[in-house]
């Protein structure tokens, strides 16, 4: 499978709260990231979107799968030792 980069921005507080997750799970917050946005794609997660009434903009919201979305299985030498 071809992989390709994307950067993305996220604020402070909340990298720091990834890199506790990630840190729990012996990933970095890179892979973690990755397999999140995975999950969310292989089983079907949606974005909606609107107008919002309440001033310029639009209403943005993410739809999760509500079901579990199974076990991903992480080799060895993709895990880090903190």
């Amino acid at each position: 499978m071809e992989m390709k980069k994307m950067e993305i921005e996220l604020p402070a507080d909340l990298y720091e709260k990834l890199g506790s997750m990630a840190k729990e799970a012996r990933l970095t917050p890179v892979k973690l990231m990755s397999l999140l946005m995975e999950a969310f794609i292989e089983n079907d997660g949606k974005v909606y979107t609107g107008r919002w009434t309440e001033g310029p903009g639009i209403r943005f919201l993410p739809d999760w799968p509500r079901f579990s979305s199974g076990v991903m299985k992480i080799k060895e030498e993709e895990l880090v030792n903190w």
